[in-house]
């Protein structure tokens, strides 16, 4: 595979090849058998016994689960791995048997033709301060007491929350702002500048963390290699998921930013209000909700942490240096007291400490010796360059734009917080970037009622995301490295005729939650139109996409089993149920209908009604070119309804009339069990490969140079 201006193109064919993909997978956040919200087994011996063999899912069971997910039309995997998996005993203690998994996985990707890139991922830094990711000792080396970061308001953790069952939906995402997280990321990219006396062992901590993180993944690719999996399954690697800025470029820390889109949920201390919580003051903090127009203040609450402190005493903190061998040049305590930023007791001393930094030069920094360590062992290595979420992304050297791919994250973000499909929605990105001007007025702007709007208010976001990287990054491919719906939605309000087409299909699946799979599998379920609409937008802008996400063992009552979220595409619902679209010892035929019997007669097995899967909603089987001879130049999908036949329309820009190979596309039965082709030009051929989905193979030699040409698809109604 090979990057050539916005394309990925395969070096074989010379045929443009578009993603569909998914992160694979969510469940790699967390180590094996210890979910998000149970405190058993959290913050033992520095987490540094932990296991992720097994993490997204075992090896004995890979074969399935990857069938499966080909069996939905996926050709790529954002593969998640995190640095805690690998270096979680320790600095430079690597787990083996971790690395000798993911590389079995990666060879049973091989036999499946799967692609794969690599994304080293975090939230808010570790699972210890509400997130995922970096290693447990991290904490440790800062000085810092994960076993504290609830009582001093340091990080909202959803296992130390009063009741894990009511944790408040995406508050995790707070986690950037607060304590623990800000302090390690500032350490991370900025430590020199902000934290000059944090040595340790003779190396400052920026370039110790930074040169574990790069050891690792780097060890990571080695293995690759030496396996032969790159380049032939790995084809790069994104950069390092959702980084945080830390306190970097905070023009005063007395004060929120001024920012009235940035996200704010619960309680929000300022950067020196958390100081003072993390050494046990008592505190005066913001409470934030969220609105339709976003964050909003309702009232401040008054924070005792008892005395607690976030910061390690200088007995525990000499103990921990003996076990992983540290001498530090710095005592105990709050790291930015110790630099006169406040006076560790009431008052703040700099307010505009870190006001001079701008993250984007140490991102970038960052990001060229990142690049170095993994071409090291991949050459070819595709770099997926990911800015911090919804940020524009900085200017990319022009010494660095070489094979790169622009990989931002899109979400619509009202429904993800809310968990409701809304017959409103917010032009989020376009409004943060000025388009609508200044002052309260431009929230009515950037509204948008009803979902033609909606929907279109979706393309024009993603537009701009797409342009952006062309102008900053360069004229690279762009994939959408995350991008889903929440499943746990509110119910859609039902008419009687829903009722009982929902009765009817009941017939047909064996719920075991309370609500059934027959409910999201209707055209009107608000699941079904939030997943429509995004994907919609993805590929009205010609973009390659990873849907966030597969999590096999997600729960009905615990979603993804990390902080509340649900957004797997997958949960099951029976144990050895064949499913409509899932079963994965189907064999393997071939089978052809000219153009002149596109009308005719059934091309596969009969589809199996019974699905484990309470996720199957209809707006996730659809059409997608795998591989085009030409350039891509239109897609439209018409999910299918009560009223509306399934569709398909594909238009292509024909390059060269001596076109040997055939434009590609994966299709669904589900939607589209026979062949109703039509073509403007050339010939094609149906393929059935089991009864999940067939492959529409579409010829045009000696059509000329620069002619669009024009394919339909039409299916059937729900």
């Amino acid at each position: 595979m090979q990057v050539a201006g916005p394309w990925f193109i395969d070096k074989e064919t010379n045929r443009v090849v578009l993603f569909r993909g998914i992160n694979v997978g969510g469940g790699t956040k967390l180590p094996v058998g210890v979910p998000s919200h149970e405190r058993n087994g959290f913050w033992v011996d520095y987490d540094r016994k932990v296991n992720f063999v097994g993490r997204p899912f075992p090896i004995e069971e890979a074969d399935d689960h990857l069938d499966r997910l080909v069996n939905h039309g996926f050709n790529l995997f954002r593969f998640l791995v995190t640095w805690e998996a690998i270096e979680h005993e320790g600095p430079g203690l690597y787990d083996t048997r971790y690395l000798d998994y993911v590389i079995q996985l990666l060879e049973k990707c091989k036999r499946h033709k799967l692609k794969v890139f690599i994304d080293p991922h975090q939230d808010t830094w570790s699972r210890q301060c509400g997130g995922s990711g970096h290693p447990g000792w991290t904490h440790t080396l800062a000085g810092l007491d994960p076993s504290q970061f609830t009582a001093t308001q340091a990080a909202v953790v959803h296992n130390l929350y009063p009741d894990p069952a009511d944790f408040p939906k995406m508050i995790w995402n707070t986690n950037y702002q607060k304590l623990a997280a800000a302090t390690l990321f500032t350490l991370f990219f900025a430590g020199k500048k902000y934290a000059p006396k944090c040595t340790v062992n003779g190396r400052h901590v920026q370039d110790y963390l930074q040169s574990h993180y790069l050891a690792a993944f780097s060890e990571l690719g080695r293995r690759i290699r030496e396996n032969d999996l790159h380049d032939t399954v790995v084809l790069g690697y994104d950069t390092m998921n959702e980084p945080g800025q830390g306190y970097v470029g905070i023009q005063d820390i007395t004060k929120l930013p001024d920012d009235d889109l940035a996200f704010k949920k619960g309680l929000m201390p300022t950067a020196f209000e958390g100081m003072r919580l993390g050494m046990g003051l008592p505190t005066k903090v913001e409470n934030w909700a969220f609105t339709w127009r976003g964050p909003s203040k309702d009232k401040t609450i008054l924070v005792d942490p008892k005395g607690a402190s976030a910061w390690l005493s200088a007995d525990v903190l000499a103990e921990a240096d003996a076990v992983f061998g540290w001498k530090r040049a710095w005592p105990a305590g709050c790291i930015w007291a110790h630099h006169g930023v406040w006076d560790g007791k009431e008052a703040v001393v700099q307010p505009h400490y870190f006001s001079d930094g701008d993250f984007s030069a140490y991102w970038l920094s960052f990001i060229r010796d990142y690049i170095t360590a993994i071409r090291t062992h991949h050459a070819n290595a595709i770099l997926f360059v990911q800015p911090p979420i919804l940020e524009t992304p900085p200017v990319m050297p022009q010494d660095l734009q070489h094979n790169l791919c622009y990989a931002p994250h899109w979400y619509d973000g009202l429904t993800l917080v809310k968990k409701k499909w809304c017959s409103y929605n917010i032009d989020y990105i376009n409004l943060q970037r000025g388009k609508y001007g200044t002052g309260p007025l431009r929230f009515l702007r950037a509204l948008r009622v009803g979902e033609k709007a909606i929907r279109g208010c979706f393309v024009d976001q993603l537009e701009t995301v797409k342009n952006e990287g062309r102008h900053t990054i360069g004229n690279f491919p762009c994939i959408l490295g995350e991008i889903g719906i929440p499943y746990d939605l509110e119910p859609a309000k039902s008419n009687a005729l829903s009722r009982l087409l929902a009765w009817c299909s009941s017939f047909f699946y064996s719920a075991v939650t309370d609500e059934s799979p027959a409910d999201l599998y209707l055209p009107d379920a608000p699941q079904n139109r939030a997943m429509d609409a995004s994907i919609n937008a993805v590929e009205r802008n010609l973009a390659n996409y990873a849907l966030w996400n597969y999590v096999p063992d997600n729960l009905p009552q615990w979603g993804d089993l990390w902080n509340g979220e649900d957004l797997s595409i997958w949960q099951e619902i029976g144990v050895g149920k064949q499913s409509r679209m899932d079963d994965t010892s189907s064999s393997t035929s071939t089978l052809a209908l000219s153009e002149q019997d596109k009308k005719g007669e059934v091309l596969l097995p009969p589809m199996i009604k019974a699905s484990p899967n309470a996720r199957d909603i209809l707006s996730l089987h659809r059409p997608h070119p795998f591989a085009t001879m030409g350039v891509p130049h239109e897609i439209q999908f018409q999910s299918p309804t009560r009223s509306e036949h399934a569709s398909y329309l594909y238009r292509v820009q024909v390059e060269d009339k001596s076109n040997t190979h055939p434009t590609e596309i994966y299709v669904p039965a589900i939607h589209f069990p026979t062949p109703n082709v039509e073509v403007s030009g050339g010939r094609w051929q149906a393929q059935s490969v089991n009864e999940h989905y067939w492959v529409l193979c579409w010829w045009y030699e000696g059509v000329a140079a620069g002619e669009v040409l024009e394919l339909r698809l039409t299916g059937e109604k729900v």
